[in-house]
């Protein structure tokens, strides 16, 4: 077994992994998932886990953005697609993948990356990896509220907002209902950087986060 991180430009290793994805997530969901591997994975890195032929069986992508944070920019990471092959589950790997990925993202120096769990039950497995929650997800993409900690409108991050309204709105009313109950999770590595001393500091804050594309 051996971790690997694979860089934006690592288009031919990140194609290995829409397997695993399309076992753990959506599968009736093709436009999405093409999507997906035709645009999103130009400009994210995955941390993958495989095994002595080099298959993936455990991964995390690692979705680059610019947020404000109390007034300062910095780069930090949405961590989605957390997956593991159904044959290896239960052996710790994850663990493993996500101990890699979060090392990788301190050794960034960016002051957090963030997770919003598909499952109720999911919160604790984040919570032991170090994630806190901080406030609940929000699909009101196009807020003109005042957060403290929100995404950039940089010309990319308003493309990938108006084609994530797009899949957004071929979703059943019943979806979104469940989307907005999510929790964002946040895992910090610098809270001198987030303008705070503490994650309760932090849970005051106005948080506003963007979806998985």
């Amino acid at each position: 077994m051996q971790i690997k991180i694979y860089k934006a430009y690592d288009i031919k290793d990140k194609l290995k992994t829409r397997t695993l994805y399309e076992e753990n997530f959506d599968i009736g969901k093709k436009d999405f998932i093409d999507y997906y591997y035709e645009v999103i994975i130009k400009r994210n890195e995955i941390v993958a886990l495989e095994d002595d032929q080099d298959e993936v069986i455990s991964m995390i992508h690692l979705n680059p953005y610019l947020y404000s944070i109390m007034g300062l920019e910095s780069k930090v990471h949405y961590l989605v697609a957390v997956a593991t092959k159904r044959a290896f589950r239960g052996q710790g790997y994850m663990k493993m993948t996500m101990d890699a990925a979060l090392n990788y993202l301190k050794s960034l120096n960016e002051p957090f990356c963030y997770i919003v769990p598909d499952t109720r039950e999911l919160i604790t497995t984040y919570v032991k990896c170090g994630f806190e929650v901080v406030t609940n997800f929000n699909i009101d993409k196009f807020s003109k509220d005042k957060y403290d900690i929100y995404p950039v409108y940089t010309d990319e991050y308003i493309e990938l907002m108006k084609k994530e309204k797009y899949f957004l709105d071929l979703e059943t009313e019943e979806y979104k209902k469940d989307l907005m109950q999510k929790m964002v999770m946040l895992k910090v590595f610098n809270y001198d950087m987030m303008g705070c001393k503490s994650i309760d500091e932090l849970k005051n804050k106005s948080i506003y986060v963007c979806q998985e594309v």
